[in-house]
């Protein structure tokens, strides 16, 4: 008896542990079988990106780089440290991607307080904050 559920639980077991390899050996049977209909989605895909998105986030971006490039970070620290402080713990310059983000949306604001993040602008304690508005 015991060695007959041992024998159950061990196919279980090894059928669990394979799962995850036979799920994408199915999807790419799938994608095989069906892909015509993936290239044309796919197609689809890469044109809708090209002409909405792109197009629309492109300004944003180029705009987004040239401001950081000035003094626009530094003077808006100063001039905001009063009201970014009390409200969301973080210090003047971190109204600059609450700004951006607000103007150009979700990428713009996020991409702003990963280069903030990887510059060393903001303290590594208080990096976390400004990320958590576009989270």
């Amino acid at each position: 008896m015991i060695k007959k559920n041992f024998g159950i639980n061990f196919i279980f077991i090894h059928l669990r542990k394979k799962a995850l390899t036979i799920i994408f050996v199915l999807f790419a049977i799938g994608l095989i079988a069906f892909s015509r209909d993936n290239l044309a989605a796919a197609k689809d895909g890469l044109t809708l990106w090209f002409t909405s998105v792109v197009p629309a986030l492109l300004p944003f971006f180029i705009a987004c780089e040239l401001l950081s490039q000035t003094d626009i970070i530094d003077f808006l620290g100063k001039k905001l440290t009063g009201i970014m402080k009390p409200i969301f713990n973080v210090p003047g310059v971190g109204a600059f991607p609450l700004v951006m983000g607000i103007i150009s949306g979700y990428p713009v604001g996020a991409r702003i307080v990963t280069n903030f993040r990887n510059s060393r602008t903001l303290y590594k304690r208080r990096r976390r904050t400004p990320y958590n508005f576009y989270k």
